[in-house]
């Protein structure tokens, strides 16, 4: 499957038996700013997230601690650690090096798509870059 545009869905680079938990999220201005945060949607987090995770770990994604996972970057096939936690606002974001790692080195921007999968079978997320925000000058 190496070599499809990132536009194709992320069911079908990862093939269509696996069990995804699915989100799709417009970059914001506070996505990409350099805050070295990516805010997530609290329902898909609770609703789809953390009831496919061991209860210590759900817990722990509760906390200001957080945990750690590895994100696959579809499109690169390159791998990386996000800490997935809440904050005081009762959002869910994921930290640690989310700047460096998917904003500066994939050149995200306010109004790009991406797509964000949980495999619970894996404890693992995968992450696509599904469009890319077109600007006109």
């Amino acid at each position: 499957m190496a070599g499809l545009p990132p536009h194709i869905d992320l069911e079908l680079r990862l093939g269509q038996e696996a069990d995804l938990k699915n989100y799709t999220k417009v970059l914001t201005q506070s996505d990409v700013d350099g805050s070295s945060r990516l805010l997530l949607e609290r329902e898909w987090v609770e609703g789809e997230v953390l009831p496919g995770m061991a209860q210590t770990r759900a817990e722990r994604c509760r906390s200001r601690d957080g945990v750690m996972f590895e994100f696959e970057d579809v499109n690169t096939n390159t791998k990386h650690p996000l800490v997935l936690k809440k904050w005081a606002s009762n959002s869910f974001v994921l930290t640690t090096n989310w700047n460096k790692d998917f904003v500066d080195r994939r050149t995200l921007e306010e109004g790009d798509e991406i797509g964000l999968s949980w495999d619970a079978q894996y404890s693992k997320f995968y992450l696509s870059l599904r469009r890319k925000y077109w600007h006109h000058v």
